[in-house]
């Protein structure tokens, strides 16, 4: 199979920057200086889980200080971000990693992403010793990597035998209560969580898992509560990239973690995650050919967090009434007539894309601009995708004003990306509908129960209210009479059967039945097409011009029909009885009408 688009660009990148050969080893840890210069490899992973990776994106390396971002997290889901906040600050240092930059009056690190903060972090990870304490860690980076990851024993060693100066700051953080006892243990937890192996493609998934809202794209568990996801690339934005992060920021703008073991991980929040890895470090600690990299990825996919773009006027898709855009249930002419003359009062907003803060205040203001005259607002979120608890508070409100003002409002909401039982605690009255077709029928009934008067004769509809009859005389009803037969079916019955010969008109005097057209794959469900009240006739057409049935008409609760047979028409147009000609005429007249709406229907969605 042929490379795909994002696959070729990550290749071409890959090509031209593995030539960069600037940068060293990092060698205050012996063991790192160990490194072939020459690996290098980038994974973008999206945060549906989509992997793209050339390179040595499977080469082992330490994940080193990428993991503070990831102990940050483990501890504000553990304790809160209160708590922690009494131990690591959140304001950027602007100083190297090692640095020993506390709060000159409490003593508190300035932020996690310094050791000072990072060790102060691993020192609240709970257990009663070292290896309960480090298997925490080590099970926690797991989860987010989406395998098992183990430890490089001899970097391990190697850090502790040379950690003088993060032992230095960890009894300083003692000193201030920062850590609590013993030290030891917590700086020997931190020397080992650094010495855990990754490689690019775990770093990006976990990237992609912060990009995922905490939600690991590979396994699809939870790996970081939604609240913390957001202080933790918050941390990574300003203080993920040491003193190095302000110019990383304005030129890359994603949130980022480096560490010197030459990895780098960058989070698109909601869209993916990106790692790339190569051992060669510039003086402030970072690899060169990574810092590279994502400086021509940002540019060439527009990355940039704060060059998002503006909020397309189509979020929108189209507003219509209900006299415009009806439901798929067919008739009778006289509720038709109170539907067109009432419709105007209820109003449907079809929204689309991701529904955030932007989008729905947008929403809200249209709806005020239309407040006037409207009873009923549909709003149909069926082709909307991602929404926010802020999107969905202003809906709510929304709903209440609405309620206040006497009017309603009807959510269609497919794939329930609202919490209904938020607005049943409110009683605002909402109604929550699967499916538009059933709000729009339901915004018709009320019209109808409204505004028409159904006349019913022992529960059903009496055969010379249907509109196939009208213009005909007392003496014409009453030999159309004497040719009708009724027919009962049970909920579920098959009342036509599509491709069957076409024998009767029928005319729904009880119940209501739902048309359904079966595709000739046999692999493909029948759908639902219309769907017919009492008081409409149907098989009508098929009569007139011969054809066999387009469709099945199915019961959808008990039902009775008339039924006028073909043989009683053609008796009635062999002898010339005008009664023929004006049932046709009536046929078609009631076919025109179904024409006119959805012409208009198609010219309003068009508009």
């Amino acid at each position: 199979m042929k490379p795909s688009v994002i696959s070729q660009i990550i290749k071409q990148l890959h090509e031209t920057y593995r030539s960069l050969d600037g940068g060293d080893l990092a060698d205050y840890i012996p063991e790192l200086a160990k490194a072939d210069p020459d690996w290098f490899g980038i994974c973008i992973i999206t945060a549906d889980g989509h992997i793209y990776e050339v390179g040595d994106s499977d080469q082992e390396f330490t994940i080193q200080s990428v993991s503070k971002a990831f102990s940050y997290g483990m501890i504000l889901d553990e304790f809160g971000f209160d708590a922690v906040s009494k131990r690591i600050g959140v304001e950027p240092s602007g100083e190297a990693f090692n640095s020993i930059s506390l709060d000159p009056e409490t003593g508190r690190p300035l932020n996690p992403m310094i050791n000072a903060g990072a060790i102060t972090a691993t020192g609240m990870v709970p257990g009663k010793d070292f290896e309960e304490r480090f298997e925490k860690v080590r099970s926690r980076f797991s989860e987010f990597a989406a395998r098992d990851l183990r430890v490089d024993e001899s970097v391990y060693q190697s850090e502790s035998r040379t950690g003088f100066r993060n032992r230095a700051i960890a009894n300083l953080l003692r000193n201030f209560e920062m850590l609590d006892d013993p030290v030891d243990e917590a700086v020997e937890v931190y020397f080992k969580q650094c010495s855990i192996l990754v490689n690019c493609r775990d770093l990006a998934v976990m990237a992609a898992s912060l990009a995922n809202g905490g939600m690991n794209p590979i396994t699809h568990k939870r790996v970081l509560e939604p609240e913390n996801v957001e202080k933790v690339l918050s941390v990574m934005s300003t203080c993920g990239m040491y003193d190095y992060s302000g110019e990383w920021i304005f030129n890359v703008g994603l949130p980022a973690k480096s560490g010197v073991g030459g990895g780098i991980l960058g989070v698109l929040p909601g869209q993916l995650g990106v790692a790339v890895f190569s051992p060669r470090l510039d003086p402030k600690g970072n690899s060169v050919r990574g810092v590279a990299t994502f400086k021509e990825l940002s540019r060439r996919f527009n990355l940039h967090l704060f060059n998002y773009p503006v909020l397309s006027e189509t979020v929108i898709r189209r507003i219509y009434r209900l006299s415009d855009v009806g439901s798929n249930r067919q008739r009778p002419k006289t509720h038709n007539d109170a539907i067109l003359e009432h419709g105007e009062s209820i109003v449907v907003f079809e929204m689309q894309g991701d529904l955030f803060y932007s989008a729905t205040e947008r929403l809200i203001r249209s709806a005020s601009e239309l407040e006037d005259g409207v009873s009923t607002f549909v709003i149909d979120l069926a082709r909307t995708g991602l929404t926010d608890s802020a999107a969905e508070d202003l809906i709510l409100q929304l709903a209440s004003s609405l309620k206040e003002e006497g009017k309603t409002l009807i959510l269609v909401d497919p794939h329930h990306a609202l919490t209904r039982e938020k607005f049943d605690a409110q009683t605002c009255d909402v109604l929550f509908c699967d499916e538009l077709d059933v709000a729009l029928e339901t915004c018709e009934n009320w019209i109808v129960e409204a505004n028409v008067t159904k006349p019913m004769v022992s529960g059903i509809v009496p055969f010379h209210d249907f509109d196939i009859f009208s213009a005909l005389t007392s003496e014409e009803l009453s030999t159309v009479e004497g040719m009708l037969e009724m027919e009962g079916f049970e909920a579920g019955a098959c009342i036509v059967k599509q491709g069957a010969e076409a024998k009767q008109i029928y005319l729904l005097a009880k119940g209501t039945v739902s048309i359904y057209h079966r595709s000739e794959n046999p692999g493909r469900k029948a759908q639902r097409i219309a769907a017919f009240e009492p008081g409409v006739c149907f098989g009508d057409l098929a009569v007139v011009d011969g054809s066999p049935r387009s469709a099945d008409v199915i019961a959808d609760d008990a039902s009775t029909c008339y039924t006028l047979s073909v043989d009683r028409l053609k008796t009635l147009q062999e002898a010339g009885n005008p009664i023929y000609p004006k049932l046709i005429q009536n046929i078609l007249l009631i076919n025109v009408d179904r024409l006119r709406r959805c012409t208009k229907e198609i010219s309003s969605l068009k508009g």
